[in-house]
């Protein structure tokens, strides 16, 4: 019972985490998802929005499968390592919990299937405050031979004067970063897109679209694997 609780404690953990970022991306001021009528509810005051209930449901219900698992530890931390009466406690916390964590994992799983992602939204979002800059230091490592320490330093500069100009890197001319850098070439700026660096990352763990494509693959037949074991 201990160790199920923990693992629903766990996983609720990263439910919870997850809603908050729906949450925090179908907000206003994100606006990065949009959530239907079936996981979301009209404000009782303000007619135009639209309130993340199953998200914000999904959020709380950790406190009572962590709070579950928690006093649970609590009866057996005292208990010598023989039966003890107290521990007829675990079947109705165990129980709670795990109805809760299937609510919230039923909740999770229809959101996630039914929400809308604004792509250009994202995108815009990705490529704000210079998020590139990493891409241009590793681009005078690697193509100039530079020291990380003086790429950085070179990058800070490119940046200074990219937000002189008002400008992302990619549209900063090549003449300005010649004028910090002049062996800088038209080659830098096929790093400077956030397209090109998500699709860079090409490591174990990375982003580009062919390793998530990959991974997504992998634990989609994992899943139906272990569904079909059942």
């Amino acid at each position: 019972m201990l160790e199920t609780l923990s693992a629903a404690t766990i996983s609720a953990t990263h439910l919870s985490r997850l809603a908050e970022e729906i949450i925090i991306w179908s907000s206003s001021a994100f606006g990065f998802v949009a959530l239907s009528d079936n996981y979301s509810t009209g404000s009782s005051i303000m007619p135009q929005k639209r309130n993340p209930d199953a998200a914000e449901l999904v959020r709380a219900k950790v406190g009572r499968i962590a709070a579950a698992f928690h006093s649970l530890v609590i009866v057996m931390k005292g208990l010598p390592l023989a039966y003890s009466k107290d521990m007829q406690e675990d079947k109705e916390l165990t129980f709670d919990a795990l109805d809760n964590y299937s609510l919230a994992i039923a909740a999770m799983s229809g959101m996630i299937t039914d929400l809308e992602l604004d792509t250009q939204a994202l995108k815009k979002s990705a490529g704000q405050a210079y998020s590139t800059a990493t891409d241009l230091a590793d681009w005078l490592v690697r193509v100039l031979e530079l020291p990380f320490r003086k790429a950085h330093h070179v990058t800070g500069e490119i940046v200074a004067a990219a937000e002189t100009a008002r400008v992302p890197l990619h549209r900063l001319p090549i003449a300005a970063m010649q004028a910090i850098e002049p062996r800088i070439t038209d080659d830098i700026f096929s790093v400077l897109t956030v397209t090109n660096s998500v699709r860079s990352r090409t490591s174990y763990g990375g982003t580009a679209p062919k390793n998530v494509r990959k991974f997504s693959k992998s634990w989609i037949k994992r899943l139906e694997k272990d569904a079909g074991s059942r």
